[in-house]
């Protein structure tokens, strides 16, 4: 095993790993005495365990021992009982941080979740978990909500829960490649040869990228077919969509078993860029949504929720409790839009606290429309009071999107709200180019803009 190239698991911030996490704690503790065995056996409860076989478990090398393991799995099952189980752990991790003594007598959760120490260790833990591929959005988001409460307690616990029950290791480099690209084919028809050729190109053909994905689209390879299909969607190849290409594209693609080109051609179906939006259309884009459902595409869960909520299949009447479960299966595969989806039920349904909670989530990620959406709640103070430099911020997120993602208001509430005129509050100078730059770009999307473009 030692002549294999296998990733290393505490040299980098790519990796959620138990090697990581003893770096991360070295690095930010005022002890710089201790030593990896030190840590591993107070939190394992470890005596005269030997560095070098910590140091295998750290970088990597080695699996983490089963009986390490069924210790710590002990603990979780304690924890559910007695949730106070791991505060001695916690004490002498804090110990270590301050290279201080702290008594045991009164000290609690309390005491933990006010450590500034602990808190960094945990800010850095959580941008890990961010780079690494292997833990799902929803388990992100989980340890952001906790570090945004500051419950740092269970944060660290659902930390090395992760790092020792689930992380795998090690991580073989070539193992980790096949693996990822055979996940991402698993029952498609696409083959090792369209995936290699498609590569090729992306590494190889520069400017002329376009004419050679044109190329291999001709010859029936399917990752180029979407390539190409999505261009033509977004009009990049001719300055404006071309629906009927796409579709032709993505239906080529397709036949492959391609998951999103199943996904896309549903959409088109169910938004009637193909069609006219009759009943055997509709069901054409449920039975795509289906197909792409079944080969665990995130965006087809999200649709068919969308579809079952609004009641716009025939014959499949609105029911929001089936559309709940699915939008909750799209954001379990990653999917960002859910949670839009989900906050806007219970927009609806005037809980506007709760429908925060999901449009933060997707806003943290990064999605325009739950920014602009975060911005009209602070504007208008719909949760809490006003807050018209807060509202600014989120706008301004919004606004700083791709034009495939950008919502328009966000820039039209922008160059209307702060840029025209200027605003005090948000400290925004007037600014009439801004504000035109801004329009400008969303006129065609929204009638609003090309008229205040003109009050202008």
């Amino acid at each position: 095993m030692k002549n294999k190239n296998f990733i290393r698991l505490n040299t980098n911030d790519q990796y959620l790993s138990l090697g990581n996490v003893f770096r991360i704690i070295k690095e930010e503790a005022l002890n710089k005495n201790f030593v990896q065995a030190d840590l591993f056996g107070l939190i394992f409860n470890a005596e005269d365990i030997a560095d070098s076989t910590v140091n295998n478990y750290c970088t990597g090398l080695r699996p983490i021992n089963v009986i390490y393991k069924n210790y710590f799995k002990s603990l979780k099952e304690s924890f559910s009982n007695n949730s106070k189980i791991f505060i001695p752990i916690m004490r002498e991790i804090i110990i270590l941080l301050e290279d201080e003594d702290i008594t045991a007598n009164n000290f609690g959760i309390k005491h933990i979740n006010s450590n500034k120490k602990l808190k960094n260790v945990c800010e850095r833990l959580y941008s890990i978990s961010k780079n690494d591929t292997d833990i799902s959005i929803k388990t992100s988001n989980e340890l952001l909500k906790l570090l945004n409460s500051n419950d740092l307690y269970n944060f660290i616990i659902n930390i090395l829960s992760y790092v020792i029950l689930e992380k795998k290791q090690p991580i073989h480099i070539e193992e980790n490649i096949n693996n990822m690209i055979e996940q991402s084919i698993y029952n498609t028809n696409i083959s090792m040869k369209d995936i290699r050729d498609y590569i090729q190109i992306q590494l190889n053909s520069g400017v002329w990228s376009l004419r050679a994905f044109k190329q291999l689209a001709d010859k029936q390879n399917p990752l180029a077919c979407f390539e190409m299909a999505s261009m033509e969607y977004y009009g990049i190849i001719s300055g404006k969509p071309r629906y009927e290409k796409a579709y032709t594209y993505y239906l080529t693609a397709a036949k492959y078993n391609h998951p999103v080109a199943n996904w896309a051609i549903g959409y088109m179906y169910y938004n009637g860029c193909i069609g006219n939006k009759s009943k055997r259309d509709l069901y054409l884009a449920l039975k795509y949504f289906n197909i792409a459902r079944k080969l665990n595409c995130s965006n087809a869960y999200n649709s068919i929720g969308i579809a079952i909520l609004n009641g716009t299949i025939p014959h499949i009447k609105s029911n929001k409790k089936k559309a709940i479960e699915y939008f909750n299966m799209a954001i379990s595969k990653g999917n960002i839009y859910a949670y839009n989806n989900l906050g806007a039920i219970y927009e609806k349904e005037k809980n506007y606290k709760k429908a925060v909670e999901y449009f933060k989530i997707s806003a943290d990620n990064g999605d325009s429309w739950s920014n602009n959406k975060l911005g009209e709640y602070c504007y208008h103070g719909i949760v809490g009071r006003k807050d018209i430099k807060k509202a600014f911020e989120y706008y301004t997120k919004a606004s700083d999107s791709t034009q495939f993602t950008l919502c328009p208001w966000a820039n039209y509430n922008l160059a209307t709200k702060y840029y025209a005129h200027g605003n005090i509050e948000a400290n925004v100078n007037k600014d009439i180019s801004k504000a035109i730059e801004l329009l400008e770009e969303v006129k065609d999307k929204i009638p609003e803009a090309k008229q205040f473009l003109g009050t202008l």
